[in-house]
């Protein structure tokens, strides 16, 4: 999810081209357009060397509304020298501070400035009297004024910082181990164009195996010189195995068929932690601390009714719906049924796989799974995915209820034209908080209040999707319950063909828009799962005249076609391909072989890959991560379906670099690895902003490197400095490079599973 929130930081890793000339500030006079900078609350439009912003909604806080800089430090005893220009529309005040980036929030320098229609030059020389903080960040703060464009330019502050600089081990690995028929390469960065000499050493120092490297060359996504080192032959199960490269030694690591054992239970564990409308009880978690209060346990909400931050004024409704439970986004408290919709999927179809692929076995039978419902005679990941299906089911709008709806093209305007419609089975598509909460803020202490959005379509036909995987999984589980299912799922159907272009809108800032303009891919996810569990003639006919007809992601280089909340459409495919159904012996084979042939489009990239992964990208974005847990899904199902097992070593190697064997030398999963990480952007695990917060859980992905949309403070320092796979930072207030998600666990839950259940061990 794309979430905002306040100004968190910590453990940057400077660039030493933010000190030239004792400028602290880079781009400060905007000639590369938001380049190093970061808003909230508002947007910037940058022309001329200038940034305005105009601000439609202040706020009742200064922070509602911020343009700012990380990655600057202050000393004891340095004098500083801050300077801009600054103008605004109407006469407002404008707050300049240099602040410690996270809790305590101490201001170093503060300034009051009233702006008015001309544009003056500001100076300002202080002296830091405070302890130096090398983990601050520059603000313009504007929010609780008036309703006006602020601009500024030539904005610069001179003097000395810290600088911080982490050292990063140049060899790499996965560093919890290997399953023993996997793959197992070693990845060591340096200059050397000459093969380098190694060792393998056991438990007792003793040297099993020498060899020399392998040149790979340049890993174009790190900007690295690559030397690939080769244990693959080695299979016999051992522990604290290490790989000694020119006195650089690898973290100790593992040969093991139980490599997965535990990960698969705690990334499931992150959904029963992450509920709303429940206490999380200790004896349902590994430590006492990640206990806590029912969040938001009467969700009893209705439509919004204020204006938005466009000026759009939204009418509200006559509608109350108790949304109780479900499971909550990300870092923050939202609730979505898109993104709750993929994420339930991908739950269920492991549920599925297990169920109709032979040789597979079934996941997470009753009893095994550390939540309340363990022991109810349902298998336990059913039972987990439940929580939200029920959620999702009370999403949906009551008959003969009106709704105020946007209609007509959003993509290029702010404007809306709001119509009442009666809105009869369409689906909510979110709540939320009316704004952004500050960190930390555990869910059972929000006190913000919650509106639902408006219906979408987009949020229909997941609801339709979802409702008919139900209803087939449940029918000899508990045939009331796939009753209900089936019913919404048909009504939303009917629902969303009646209105197929209400788009999501962000028409209030405590929640991620999570708005898609095209909604094709989710009409024929929606037709496929109601076919294969109904047969009727309607969905076929959808499915086989639909443009997506047993569509599978192409494996592109710019990454748009790896599936997301916002591409659905191979969810239905596979759901045919392995779901028992009457397209078609044809038509399944062909579903098959487009899953096989997107597979062989990944394992094919392994041999452009430095660290020898299925992702070859001209950009790593968003969420990076996830896409490689989600192609992992594919290279599974190929090894399915062709018993070929350089697809599912292809799908380990994806886990390497999960793990540790990346650029960074970081395990991207909490809990797991000798450098872990530490520090997601979430509002419950929050340890880094408030040390009575609790660490994060284990279990749980972060997305990753992001060098495509880096809009939060911290990514935006980094921007200039890095590439592809170096774009990130195990930081708190990170959100577009270390937030985790419900979307992103699911699918690693997903491979976890299947690699430990299968043939590599």
């Amino acid at each position: 999810m794309k979430s905002k929130f306040w100004m968190l930081s910590l453990g940057l890793i400077f660039s030493s081209s933010l000190l030239a000339n004792d400028e602290m500030l880079s781009n400060g006079a905007f000639t590369t357009n938001m380049d190093n900078w970061w808003v909230a609350g508002g947007t910037v439009n940058v022309a001329k060397q200038e940034a305005c912003i105009p601000i439609a909604n202040p706020g009742s806080n200064p922070w509602d509304v911020i343009l700012g800089q990380a990655g600057i430090g202050l000393e004891k005893g340095k004098s500083y020298d801050i300077s801009f220009d600054a103008y605004a529309s109407e006469d407002t005040q404008l707050r300049t501070l240099i602040q410690h980036q996270g809790a305590p929030y101490t201001a170093h320098f503060e300034a009051q400035t009233l702006l008015n229609k001309n544009k003056q030059t500001f100076d300002y020389k202080f002296t830091q009297t405070n302890d130096s903080d090398p983990q601050t960040e520059f603000q313009f703060q504007m929010g609780a004024q008036k309703a006006a464009t602020v601009c500024v330019s030539n904005v610069s502050v001179k003097g000395k910082t810290f600088q911080a600089v982490d050292k990063i081990s140049p060899i790499r690995t996965n560093q919890i181990g290997f399953l023993p028929k996997a793959e197992k390469l070693i990845f060591f960065a340096s200059e050397s164009k000459a093969p380098l000499h190694w060792t393998l050493a056991n438990a007792q120092g003793k040297n099993i195996k020498v060899g020399s490297s392998k040149l790979f060359g340049l890993n174009k996504a790190s900007g690295e010189i690559i030397h690939q080192i080769d244990i693959s032959d080695v299979t016999e199960e051992q522990q604290g195995l290490v790989v000694n490269v020119a006195g650089n030694k690898t973290f100790p690591f593992d040969i093991s068929r139980h490599i997965y054992a535990q990960l698969k239970y705690d990334a499931l564990s992150y959904f029963y932690q992450n509920r709303s409308g429940i206490d999380i009880q200790k004896e349902f978690v590994n430590r006492d601390d990640l206990a806590r209060p029912a969040g938001h346990s009467k969700d009893v909400v209705t439509c919004f009714d204020q204006s938005d931050s466009w000026g759009n004024k939204w009418p509200g409704c006559d509608l109350t719906l108790d949304v109780t439970g479900g499971w909550y986004d990300a870092g923050d408290h939202g609730k979505y049924v898109v993104n709750g919709g993929i994420a339930t999927w991908t739950l269920l179809n492991l549920y599925e796989r297990g169920k109709w692929i032979k040789n597979a076995p079934e996941p997470f039978k009753d009893g095994t799974v550390a939540i309340p419902e363990s022991g109810n005679g349902v298998n336990d990941l059913l039972s987990e995915a439940r929580w939200n299906i029920e959620f999702m089911l009370a999403m949906q709008i009551p008959a003969g209820k009106k709704v105020y709806v946007p209609l007509g093209d959003q993509s290029a305007s702010k404007t809306l034209q709001l119509t009442e419609i009666d809105a009869s089975q369409l689906v909510f598509h979110k709540v939320t908080d009316d704004n952004w909460t500050g960190m930390p803020l555990p869910p059972h202490k929000d006190p913000q209040k919650r509106h639902v959005g408006q219906p979408s379509t987009a949020a229909t036909l997941n609801l339709a999707a979802i409702g008919a995987q139900c209803a087939r999984i449940w029918n000899d589980l508990d045939k009331e319950f796939a009753q209900r299912c089936l019913t919404a799922a048909q009504n939303g159907w009917q629902a969303a063909n009646k209105y197929a272009n209400i788009f999501a809108y962000d028409n209030f800032t405590g929640g991620g828009p999570y708005n898609d303009f095209n909604l094709q891919d989710e009409f024929y996810w929606a037709a496929a799962e109601l076919y294969i569990t109904t047969g009727e003639k309607v969905y076929a006919d959808y499915i086989t005249n639909s443009p997506l007809h047993l569509d599978t992601p192409k494996g592109d280089l710019d990454a748009t076609h790896d599936i997301f909340w916002g591409y659905t459409a191979p969810l239905g495919t596979i759901s045919l391909a392995i779901v028992p159904n009457k397209l078609g012996a044809t038509a399944i084979n062909q579903a098959r072989e487009n899953i096989i042939t997107t597979a062989k489009v990944y394992q094919n990239q392994l041999k452009n890959e430095g660290y020898h992964i299925p992702y070859s990208v001209t950009g790593y974005p968003w969420g990076s991560n996830s896409n490689l847990v989600n192609r992992s899904i594919f290279l599974v199902y190929a090894n399915d379906f062709t018993n070929d097992d350089k697809y599912i070593k292809a799908a380990a190697s994806a886990m390497d670099y999960l793990l540790g064997a990346n650029p960074l030398n970081i395990s991207y999963i909490t809990g797991y690895g000798e450098n872990a990480v530490q520090n997601p952007h979430h509002r419950f695990w929050a340890f880094a902003a408030d040390e009575n917060s609790p660490k994060a859980a284990a279990g749980a992905l972060s997305g990753g490197p992001n060098s495509i949309e880096m809009s939060d403070p911290i990514a935006s320092v980094l921007k200039t400095s890095c590439t592809g796979q170096t774009c990130y930072a195990d930081n708190i207030g990170a959100w577009a490079l270390n937030e985790i998600t419900i979307n992103w666990n699911a699918p690693l839950v997903w491979i976890t599973t299947a690699l430990d259940e299968g043939k590599l061990n």
